[in-house]
């Protein structure tokens, strides 16, 4: 099983705050990295593993809301813990719809972050691992060839009742075809049964529950 560094990043326009957080965390074992503002975050962030996103608010710029949504448009897989000094119930809700592991409003003990953080973290590991997951399926898919792709389509539209046979008249070819595209499919796919396969398929984003010709 692989193993991660506490990796954290720091989003606040307060360097008194950035440096004092930064201090605190790495002499409580954490890998802390600090920004200044959401741009240069996200001008200086590379998605290498697992993390969790420590982020103010307020911010001249982008504020904390808006890269929160930024992030999930990349679908960058990182929680992220709010942390601010003017929170109401409205922003704490938006935040937390957005997915947000925790909202935290100063002043707050710095061993309730460290505690927060560490199951941030925890659940940040199993988004990265899902991530990574799905992007080996993507890249399989992507290996596919234009008619192996058709085949799939059908094969998970169809699910349980689609055979060779309906798919051979679908796309005027030999059944003998389709059994062999059918193989080559579930190998490069890695799929051991046709629910697998469908699942892939949702996650690359083809699955249709049905399908006309």
């Amino acid at each position: 099983m692989q193993t991660f560094e506490k990796e954290v990043y720091i989003v606040d326009d307060d360097e008194a705050v950035r440096k004092a957080l930064k201090r605190s965390l790495e002499q409580r074992g954490f890998t802390v990295s600090t920004y200044s503002s959401a741009e240069s975050f996200l001008t200086s962030y590379q998605h290498e593993g697992p993390g969790c996103l420590v982020l103010d608010v307020r911010m001249p710029g982008i504020n904390g809301l808006e890269l929160q949504e930024m992030l999930l448009e990349k679908q960058i897989p990182l929680p992220i813990i709010f942390i601010t000094g003017h929170g109401d119930i409205p922003m704490s809700v938006r935040a937390m719809k957005g997915g947000a592991a925790d909202f935290l409003e100063k002043p707050y003990p710095v061993e309730l972050l460290v505690e927060r953080l560490e199951h941030a973290l925890e659940a940040g590991v199993k988004l990265h691992e899902g991530a990574e997951h799905a992007q080996a399926i993507k890249n399989c898919f992507g290996q596919l060839t234009p008619r192996e792709k058709d085949v799939m389509i059908r094969l998970v539209a169809g699910a349980a009742d689609t055979s060779n046979k309906v798919i051979a008249r679908e796309l005027d070819i030999s059944h003998r075809t389709v059994d062999d595209h059918r193989a080559r499919v579930m190998a490069k796919m890695h799929a051991r049964s046709l629910a697998e396969l469908v699942d892939m398929a949702k996650i690359c984003g083809v699955y249709k529950a049905e399908l006309t010709s």
